[in-house]
């Protein structure tokens, strides 16, 4: 199948807005005015391991603003074709490892879009969303994928420990 767009967010994510591209059924160019129609379009999603799709009602939404099935056109001038979709908070619960959407419009072709359910936040900068890394954890990992690293910092930990013994001791003689 397809696919328009991967996403890959954590399990349990809330108030997720995805971006679709719209084209008519018989060009490559973006398709405008569908946000204007919602009542003609339909959604659908179904989650791994589930039996059945639900549908996704579709109302009028704003760029910018989450709402299960909000449908919102992000700009026709600067990006034709490019809408925001609220993706309903039960679509990316924990329990299942991956969903797929699909928005359809008459005469409209939007790709399907997969969302990818992890346990850890990609987006987490300090530590890929992986909380045993935090503190001792992460200190024990950096010691044995950098070990170059490890012994310069040790190097700089055994020098500002002298001078820290340097300056007690001279404190006590004072």
């Amino acid at each position: 199948m397809p696919v328009q767009h991967a996403y890959t967010m954590k399990a349990g994510t809330k108030s997720k807005l995805l971006l679709v591209y719209a084209t008519s059924a018989d060009s490559t160019s973006g398709k405008t005015g569908l946000a204007r129609n919602v009542s003609a379009g339909s959604a659908a999603y179904i989650r791994e391991g589930e039996s059945a799709a639900r549908r996704v009602p579709i109302m009028e939404g704003r760029a910018g603003e989450w709402g299960a099935g909000a449908f919102a056109e992000v700009d026709s001038e600067l990006l034709p074709g490019v809408y925001q979709f609220g993706a309903p908070d039960e679509m990316l619960a924990e329990g299942s490892a991956r969903a797929v959407l699909l928005i359809r419009f008459p005469d409209t072709v939007i790709k399907p879009v997969e969302i990818n359910l992890v346990a850890y936040d990609p987006q987490d900068a300090e530590r890929i969303g992986v909380w045993s890394l935090a503190g001792h954890k992460r200190h024990e990992f950096l010691r044995r994928a950098l070990p170059r690293f490890t012994e310069m910092e040790l190097a700089l930990g055994e020098q500002r420990e002298k001078e820290l013994k340097a300056r007690l001791n001279a404190e006590k003689k004072s």
